[in-house]
């Protein structure tokens, strides 16, 4: 029998760095920690709705394409058909999403009274947590970020 390794040896290494630490300073690496930063904002101040960020986004989209699909909505943004069917599947537990059967395109979902009553709260939330934000980096610096993020999707989208 192999003798289990002790606790000690189990314990992962820290990140390798060359010595600048160049691995801080890549895009990928500063657009998860500002992204994963950010989103953590932004959920507690949805902390007194049941909604996600992720769940007030497709509440959004689903209100300005009344009917897509599952299929469709992955089209529509980069996330996976997985993705947005755990989120549907919630938003559907708890009220917010109904589905109806399409004309020849499968099933479409649409937001009930409840969904777009959530829907509003979880704006409120956003902006508090937008306006955070903005306090942080002052108008222009903000103006600044966000214009160049919307310069990014379009190009990005293509």
């Amino acid at each position: 029998m192999t003798p289990r390794p002790s606790p000690t040896n189990l314990v992962a290494p820290g990140p390798v760095e060359s010595e600048d630490g160049a691995w801080r300073h890549r895009i990928g690496h500063l657009l998860w920690e500002v992204e994963a930063r950010v989103s953590l904002l932004g959920e507690a101040e949805l902390r007194d709705s049941p909604l996600t960020l992720p769940a007030l986004g497709l509440l959004d989209m689903l209100t300005l394409w009344p009917g897509s699909t599952v299929s469709e909505l992955s089209r529509r943004t980069p996330k996976t058909q997985q993705a947005i069917s755990q989120v549907v599947a919630r938003l559907e537990r708890l009220g917010y999403l109904e589905r109806r059967l399409g004309a020849g395109r499968g099933v479409g979902l649409y937001v009930t009274d409840a969904g777009r009553a959530a829907r509003e709260l979880g704006h409120r939330g956003e902006e508090e947590y937008e306006r955070k934000v903005r306090d942080l980096f002052g108008e222009a610096r903000f103006q600044q970020l966000k214009q160049l993020l919307e310069e990014a999707r379009e190009l990005l989208e293509h």
